[in-house]
């Protein structure tokens, strides 16, 4: 009998996810319920997109060809509204039931509200998640005079970036803690970072929040806790993902803020499995749950999804990373940071001088993590090691000079 498969979302782990079950079986049926109007797109690529380093067309991966050409059956614009486990069914918005021996849960999550009083009545207001969000923040950016981010995440530092980069409006960057990324990075992190980003005319207010919003001679203003005002057109932000889980109420998966699963990407339904940023899987390279947001983690997730809905019964390992410019430099992640793991044992260098930081994380003497600013060099190397999960006998230290790793 044709095995059917269900995949609800089009990002990367669940396109991979369907184009490896294809892969395994032409003749399965592979169903994939897709949110957004485009088919995939690199989301890595937004931030470039956004500073106008790569056109709109190189941001997009797929044609609505390419699902035909696979044999990918996929209805865009409808998301799932209902899964039922026991009748193993998924519901959707148009009326849809799909039936499914296995079913990918892939969706991710969607920015959270601007959760500052009066944020309702900006009008200017935009998240930065999906390439709808890339556009209209292009339009709006480029034709004012004031731009204001909001929010200390990896979303406000891109959105920040990108907008000081195309030289085309102002831009003041507001955030609650004393730096950007401020539960990974520590104090001389975050003073290169700030000290990079005000070489590119990015006004900084840290250790902040906004009090109220108003208008002022047809301009919006920003009034913050520490006496600040601030006069802006357009407000960008990035404070979190709520998780896209309400298709499973009532079917008996546990929940935390994401799907929990093992670490096979099972959940607690009988063949239903979840992937990407939505999936809280059991980390085995930190022995506890994780819940991780970059590309190739999703990437990842996708592959192994796809071989244990196939029949497989293979665990989840690998080393997340994330890589982006920093202001005219280069910021890398790599494995696990005191934001999801923390107590991890640290060692680091860094130079304003020379505009250089890194720090690397241990748990149990395994390096499982490591954040760099400025050129990466040894950085696969650190992941090769991560990867290996060897004990690091010599002085820990030793790991910071790239010399030492080859």
């Amino acid at each position: 009998m044709t095995r059917r498969y269900v995949v609800i979302g089009n990002g990367i782990a669940g396109q991979t996810c369907a184009e490896e079950l294809r892969k395994a079986d032409t003749e399965a049926s592979v169903v994939m319920i897709a949110a957004e109007r485009h088919p995939l797109y690199n989301r890595v690529a937004l931030p470039r997109y956004l500073r106008g380093q790569v056109r709109r067309e190189k941001v997009l991966m797929r044609t609505v060809e390419d699902y035909a050409r696979q044999n990918l059956e996929i209805h865009f614009e409808t998301w799932a509204t209902e899964i039922d486990a026991r009748g193993k069914v998924v519901h959707t918005n148009r009326g849809q039931e799909f039936p499914y021996d296995a079913l990918l849960i892939a969706t991710g999550g969607r920015p959270k509200p601007p959760p500052w009083p009066g944020s309702d009545e900006v009008s200017a207001c935009l998240g930065f998640q999906t390439l709808d969000d890339t556009d209209a923040i292009l339009e709006k950016a480029d034709a004012c005079e004031r731009v204001l981010v909001m929010g200390g995440s990896f979303i406000g530092y891109e959105l920040a970036e990108g907008v000081s980069f195309r030289k085309k409006s102002k831009l003041t960057w507001i955030m609650r803690g004393p730096w950007f990324l401020r539960y990974v990075l520590d104090e001389e992190g975050g003073r290169l970072c700030r000290q990079l980003g005000e070489a590119q005319d990015v006004q900084f207010l840290v250790s902040d929040e906004v009090e109220r919003f108003g208008r002022t001679n047809g301009r919006f203003t920003a009034r913050t806790v520490n006496g600040h005002t601030v006069d802006f057109d357009l407000l960008t932000y990035g404070v979190g993902l709520d998780y896209y889980t309400e298709p499973t109420r009532d079917t008996g998966i546990e929940l935390n803020k994401g799907i929990v699963t093992d670490s096979k990407l099972r959940t607690s339904a009988p063949d239903v499995y979840a992937a990407g940023d939505i999936a809280v899987f059991y980390d085995l390279m930190v022995e506890r749950h994780n819940q991780m947001g970059t590309w190739d983690n999703a990437e990842a997730h996708g592959k192994v999804a796809a071989r244990n809905m196939a029949g497989a019964s293979e665990d989840f390992f690998d080393v997340p990373t994330y890589t982006t410019t920093m202001f005219g430099s280069t910021l890398a992640v790599m494995g696990v940071t005191p934001d999801v793991q923390p107590d991890l044992e640290s060692v680091r260098t860094f130079s304003f001088e020379e505009k250089f930081y890194r720090k690397l994380f241990f748990k149990d003497d395994r390096l499982v993590g490591a954040i760099m600013i400025g050129p990466p060099k040894g950085r696969k190397k650190l992941i090769e090691i991560m990867r290996s999960r060897q004990v690091i006998e010599r002085p820990k230290e030793e790991l910071l000079d790239p010399t030492n790793l080859k």
